[in-house]
């Protein structure tokens, strides 16, 4: 045996022998809570979202953060709630001890925002903390501090309002290790500031104050009245997005979703405006996320993102949000029925019709129609205002009242008498647009997109309502109409397949196959026939009728992809709705092409009732607003 054998021999010994001798130990506390840290205390940010949520549920009206140095130097945390009794607050820096959870069965409905109790006992093991607090039922606030490993000092009385207030110091100064992969205090702060701002957008009956380097970064007020909610919504979301939003409010059950949706037309590049609580809470759910994004799946370019800021309400029983130490992720009893009613209610929010009293357009305060309060029923109104064949919109809402129109409802009849006779609608509306060429029409009772004035280029509509012009790209909003008939017509007869005349065999892997045969009815009703051909393969037989020369492997592939994700899939509507696009895009009219004022009002009438009209099949805008005000500094009149 050489030398070098004998060598490592020996220290194969030596490190047994080491090994040998390491006894079982209970860890030390503060050991125990630096580790405990490790999942609660990534950064700066994380520990103003601990102090946070412990202030949300104390039912402070207002709280102050103040920063130095992006948290690494001092965090304090200050709020007006409840406040923590003499008696416990020894206890609450203490690891697992919580006044949120007292059996098994709250743990499975949590109701608060913080609950695990580790948060003050693991920021406490690794910084130099401080805690005074006092209850409003105390005359006197009290103080509790700790230089880490679990020394604390005596609890001594201060001076203090009702309330908490939590100062740490020198974040991470014994764990040099975590401290240097801090990054730089203009990052950290970012990351502090974005998650105070989701804070801020969830809680509107508080207010807050932000404050880094003694320079006031953030400060709300807690909203009263619906003008300070405006107030605050364009403080932390912008004035762009409060002007091209639509307030969304649904229900199914016991389950509710309220908040704002961004315009397809005001999207972004990023995800950075996009914003959704579970009861309050600041969650990052791949579930929820893909359920709006397909929602507006059919309005956007290709690389673009929605805006939105939404607070989903469901029973917290069926909610577990005990799945990630930071609580930012939760899990549901039911996703799949989540994910369906969070991506319905968008989509059909997103999808109104052009002149439903919640559609689209944001730059007009009132919607209304010459149709409503007539004694017309919504089917007559909306065949009556189709330009060629007529057909229904489910889920339509009515269209917003309008008064004193007793000419314009004669006028209405004789179209609706047109109509049914099978008479053009162009023609039909002659009568009520002459009314309105000679000024005898009410205001009230113009059309959103007003009535066509001209044609410029062969390109744009110029039409006149009663806020001013409207500019309308005749093709882009054409193709939108017809490629949103073609869908409809492709929805009742989606079942038809067309068998293959040479079968494809596909690979695929084993939990690839169980994902298959749970969904298999799925496949069936979009026109797939399957079979197995072998413990990791398929054959397919038949395929829907419009995806015969389509990439039918890729497909089936990607369709398993989305099951496992979501539960369900998209993949054969969005390839659909694809060639429709194309169709509609050839079926439109086309540039250049002169049409008269007939035809242009009925083009603008069939918009109205269209769903998605605002936007072409690309995602482009199909039609602009411009107010009086607005052309009338144009040309600086009245300045």
């Amino acid at each position: 045996m050489d030398g070098t054998s004998q060598h490592s021999i020996e220290q194969s010994d030596s490190l047994n022998n080491s090994a040998q001798r390491q006894a079982i130990e209970q860890l030390p506390s503060y050991l125990a809570d630096q580790i405990a840290a490790g999942e609660v205390v990534e950064r700066p940010a994380s520990v103003v979202k601990e102090l946070l949520e412990n202030a949300l549920d104390s039912g402070a009206t207002f709280i102050e953060i103040h920063i130095e140095v992006g948290g690494d130097k001092s965090i304090v945390v200050s709020d007006n709630g409840s406040g923590i009794p003499k008696g416990e607050l020894s206890l609450a820096v203490s690891r697992h001890a919580t006044s949120k959870i007292k059996t098994g069965s709250d743990l499975a409905a949590v109701a608060t925002l913080g609950f695990r109790g580790e948060a003050l006992a693991s920021i406490s093991s690794v910084s130099r903390f401080e805690i005074i607090s006092r209850h409003f039922s105390e005359n006197a606030a009290w103080q509790l501090s700790s230089e880490g490993e679990g020394r604390w000092s005596e609890l001594k009385p201060v001076a203090g309002n009702v309330g908490t207030r939590v100062m740490v110091n020198d974040l991470f100064f014994n764990t040099p290790a975590r401290k240097k992969f801090l990054r730089a205090a203009k990052t950290e702060f970012t990351h502090i500031d974005q998650l105070v701002k989701r804070v801020m957008l969830s809680r509107s009956s508080i207010g807050f104050k932000l404050v880094h380097n003694q320079k006031v970064v953030r400060q709300v007020h807690a909203v009263t009245d619906q003008a300070s909610l405006i107030k605050r919504l364009t403080q932390l979301m912008g004035q762009p997005f409060v002007e091209q939003s639509l307030k969304i409010n649904c229900e199914a059950q016991d389950i509710s979703l309220s908040g704002w949706v961004g315009l397809p037309t005001f999207n972004r590049s990023q995800t950075d405006m996009q914003y959704l609580f579970v009861n309050g809470r600041i969650v990052r759910d791949r579930l929820l996320s893909y359920a709006v994004k397909q929602a507006y799946a059919d309005v956007l370019y290709n690389g673009r993102h929605p805006a939105y800021l939404l607070f989903l309400e469901i029973p917290n029983e069926l909610v577990d949000v005990n799945v990630h130490p930071a609580k930012y992720e939760v899990r549901f009893a039911n996703g799949r029925w989540v994910y369906d009613f969070l991506r319905r209610s968008v989509r059909d929010f997103v999808a109104k019709p052009v002149a439903s009293e919640t559609g689209s357009g944001a730059s007009f305060n009132q919607v209304l129609s010459p149709f409503a309060n007539q004694g017309v029923s919504q089917q007559e109104a909306q065949a009556a205002m189709a330009f060629q064949q007529p057909y229904s919109m489910p889920n339509q809402q009515g269209l917003m009242a309008s008064e004193g129109r007793t000419s314009v409802n004669a006028a209405l009849q004789q179209v609706i008498d047109q109509r049914r006779q099978g008479a053009g609608v162009a023609e039909s509306f002659a009568d009520y647009n002459k009314e309105y060429q000679e000024g005898t029409a009410s205001d009230a009772s113009i059309p959103r997109l007003g009535f066509a004035k001209a044609q410029l280029h062969g390109v744009y509509i110029l039409a006149e309502n009663q806020h001013g012009l409207v500019l309308v790209d005749m093709h882009a909003a054409h193709e939108r109409v017809v490629y949103e008939r073609f869908k409809k017509q492709w929805q009742n007869d989606r079942l038809i397949s067309q068998p293959l005349l040479v079968p494809i065999a596909m690979a695929l892997e084993a939990n690839q196959i169980a994902i298959w045969q749970q969904h298999e009815p799925v496949f069936l009703k979009l026109g797939f026939t399957i079979e197995p051909l072998g413990p990791e393969q398929l054959k397919i037989t038949a395929v829907p009728a419009l995806l015969v020369k389509s990439d039918v492997v890729r497909l089936i592939n990607d369709m398993i992809a989305d099951l496992s994700e979501a539960g369900q899939t998209q993949q054969v509507e969005e390839l659909i709705n694809e060639m429709l696009s194309t169709m509609a895009c050839h079926g439109a009219v086309r540039a250049n092409r002169q049409l008269s004022l007939a035809e242009m009002n009925a083009l603008l009438r069939e918009m109205e009732v269209t769903e998605r009209s605002d936007q072409c099949n690309h995602g482009r805008p199909t039609w602009v607003q411009m107010s009086m005000t607005q052309l009338d500094s144009l040309f600086m009149r009245g300045q």
